[in-house]
């Protein structure tokens, strides 16, 4: 999945969830989707919080096989910094 693939499929999750009111940044197998309130780009920011996935583990979220909270605890996916945003990923998707 391209970086747009994956920009396309989270705009309407952070329109639809109402956005981060602290900057995150998802690092998605190497590519960077930053998110400040519902604005989505590909800039590489400082952020409060980075959500590191592989692409597989994305697509597995998209399609319900599993959720964020899950995927956390099992290790596949990695969160640094603000936990307070981290956990709000699973009113994200």
């Amino acid at each position: 999945m391209s970086i747009d693939a994956y920009i396309e499929k989270i705009i309407p999750a952070v329109d639809k969830f109402g956005g981060f009111n602290q900057p995150v940044k998802f690092n998605i197998g190497g590519d960077i989707v930053h998110i400040i309130g519902k604005e989505v780009t590909t800039e590489d920011k400082d952020a409060d919080c980075t959500i590191t996935m592989a692409p597989a583990v994305f697509e597995q979220i998209l399609a319900g096989d599993t959720d964020p909270m899950s995927a956390v605890m099992e290790g596949d996916i990695e969160v640094e910094g603000d936990s307070a945003i981290a956990i709000s990923i699973q009113g994200l998707f």
